[in-house]
C-alpha cells in the first residue's frame, strides 16, 4: 500500500540511523586491535551485526523513499509493552554488578515475557532462569568471556566470607 507521498519521513530517519549505527560498529570494530589472526575471532559477530543494521537499514529506506506503511491506519505503539521493556533493561543495567547476570537476566526476560503479553511470571521466570545460565555457562566456561557473577556471590563464595 502506498500513502500517495513521495517519502516516509520517520521511516526515512529510522533507516538512516540504522545504517549510521552499523556504520560505526564496522568502524570501531576495525579500529579495535584483535588478538591472533583467525578467520573466526572477535571481530566476527560485530561485523555480522553491522552488516545486518545496514541491511535492515537499506531496506527501511527503500521503504520510505517508496511510500509504503505497514498499516493503513497508522502506527500502532503499545506504550505499556515499551516502557516495561525499558524498564527491565534499566533493571538489569542497575543489578548486573550486584546480583549477576543470571539473576538480573532472568528479570530482564520475565519483563520482556509480560510485555510480549506472557501471562505466567512462574513459567516466565523459568525459562528466563534456564537461558540465563545456559548463556552463563556457555560464555563462561565455553568461550572463555565471564559475566558477572555479580557482588554478592562473590561475597558469599570467597574463601574470607567463612
Amino acid at each position: 500500500m502506498t500513502t500517495g507521498r513521495s517519502m516516509r519521513a520517520g521511516e526515512a530517519v529510522l533507516g538512516g540511523g540504522l545504517i549510521a549505527l552499523g556504520g560505526l560498529i564496522a568502524v570501531e570494530t576495525m579500529l579495535t586491535p584483535s588478538v591472533g589472526r583467525a578467520v573466526v575471532g572477535p571481530a566476527l559477530f560485530p561485523y555480522l551485526i553491522s552488516g545486518g543494521l545496514v541491511l535492515v537499514g537499506l531496506s527501511l529506506l527503500r521503504e520510505a523513499f517508496a511510500g509504503a506503511i505497514a498499516h493503513a491506519e497508522g502506527l500502532e505503539l503499545d506504550l505499556w509493552a515499551v516502557a516495561l521493556v525499558a524498564a527491565g533493561l534499566a533493571v538489569q543495567f542497575l543489578l548486573l554488578d550486584t546480583l549477576g547476570w543470571i539473576p538480573s537476566t532472568t528479570i530482564l526476560f520475565a519483563a520482556v515475557a509480560r510485555a510480549f503479553g506472557g501471562r505466567r511470571l512462574m513459567v516466565n521466570l523459568a525459562i528466563g532462569l534456564a537461558l540465563a545460565a545456559f548463556t552463563f555457562v556457555a560464555f563462561n566456561y565455553g568461550l572463555g568471556l565471564n559475566l558477572p557473577e555479580g557482588s554478592i556471590v562473590e561475597r558469599l563464595t570467597s574463601p574470607d566470607a567463612e
